[in-house]
């Protein structure tokens, strides 16, 4: 039958997270295949002493071109796609073999933590080997057309498993991811001019290049395709967040974007806080500690949504965020309960302690003075 699990990798110039990322995946996968594109560091050497098949590519500015060519030389059942600056956590070979089992599934999502300090999304990357499923586009590219057409055929299903990887490669500076995929995203918006993510992410290029005005252009581009479009998605918030985020989150025009963009996805938590916040900037403290409330009883920990969020926008931080607002009131005694319950849920973190002490000290100041 082969080789069960096959990881398909494409690199260039890696050498400071390849390792780690292949010693991740040992007793997981059967085979892994590497896929280089040109590499002038050590990145070769590294795949080659962890016992990768390696591989030469040509490259041509096309991802999936280069990630089709990788899933062409797996030999596996099942191919697990994933890059050199994620890792896997650890996990029981059996217990995946088990969930990727089933005769009648095509592909697998798995628990997906996109950046450092981030919830964790289903993505799907476990799917079969299978000449039907290849990736498309030339940046942002996907095998999940591919795979949503096979199930639409009627003959295969999507399972989901607990296996975990980690993303940290945007952990740091972005500016050479920046400049590399700025052309490719220009490119790649001829063919998908209606694709949001293409807007978002090309706004965030510009923004990461100090370029402000084109950054704010492309956003706006992307909530004009959200207005026109038929069909929903839970991309549709992007754009409207980062032109909000814009306009210092305050002012009417930012909290007009927040509210058609919760019209549009009434169930994304980051408008939430974006509104939550507005309402502070504007001085609606009462308000806006409602609308706290709903984020501080989520627990990022086990939070596994469509979306990823900001831990920091839930649970113990939506707590300080209600102790502050307590705090503006003059109501301390709230406030010093809030910042408890934000100092119970994270323990390690000074600032909450020292503003909790901070409220119980202005309520115990209030009581000596009053009456």
């Amino acid at each position: 039958m082969g080789k069960l699990i096959s990881a398909a990798l494409i690199v260039k110039d890696e050498e400071n997270y390849l390792d780690d990322c292949l010693r991740s995946m040992r007793g997981l996968v059967d085979e892994i295949v590497v896929v280089d594109t040109g590499s002038t560091d050590r990145t070769r050497e590294i795949a080659a002493a962890e016992g990768a098949r390696l591989f030469d590519y040509q490259w041509h500015e096309d991802f999936s071109a280069a990630r089709n060519y990788a899933l062409n030389q797996a030999t596996g059942d099942w191919i697990l796609y994933i890059d050199a600056d994620e890792r896997c956590r650890p996990y029981d070979r059996m217990s995946l073999a088990t969930e990727i089992g089933a005769a009648d599934m095509c592909a697998c999502t798995v628990r997906f933590y996109p950046r450092s300090g981030f919830t964790a999304y289903p993505e799907h990357r476990l799917f079969r080997r299978d000449p039907r499923i290849r990736f498309e586009g030339a940046i942002h590219e996907t095998m999940l057309p591919s795979i949503q057409r096979i199930v639409a055929s009627g003959a295969s299903r999507i399972g989901s498993s607990n296996l975990t990887l980690d993303h940290i490669g945007y952990d740091g500076n972005q500016r050479h991811k920046a400049e590399r995929n700025l052309p490719l995203l220009l490119k790649q918006l001829q063919v998908e001019p209606d694709r949001i993510y293409l807007w978002w992410h090309l706004g965030n290029v510009y923004r990461d290049l100090g370029r402000l005005e084109e950054a704010s252009a492309a956003w706006t581009q992307g909530v004009d395709v959200v207005r026109r479009a038929t069909i929903r998605s839970h991309e549709d918030a992007l754009c409207f967040i980062e032109l909000a985020k814009s306009y210092q989150l305050k002012g009417d025009e930012a909290l007009k974007l927040v509210r058609e963009a919760a019209r549009l996805q009434p169930n994304n938590l980051l408008l939430d806080w974006m509104k939550a916040r507005i309402l502070v900037a504007a001085g609606c403290y009462g308000e806006a500690i409602s609308n706290f409330a709903r984020l501080a009883r989520i627990d990022p920990n086990n939070l596994v949504t469509a979306v990823s969020y900001d831990r920091r926008i839930l649970g113990a931080w939506a707590f300080a965020e209600m102790g502050s607002c307590a705090f503006k009131m003059g109501n301390y005694r709230e406030s010093e309960k809030w910042y408890r319950d934000a100092e119970q849920m994270e323990p390690d973190c000074l600032e909450f302690r020292v503003k909790r002490q901070l409220a119980a000290m202005r309520f115990a100041a209030a009581n000596r003075h009053s009456p």
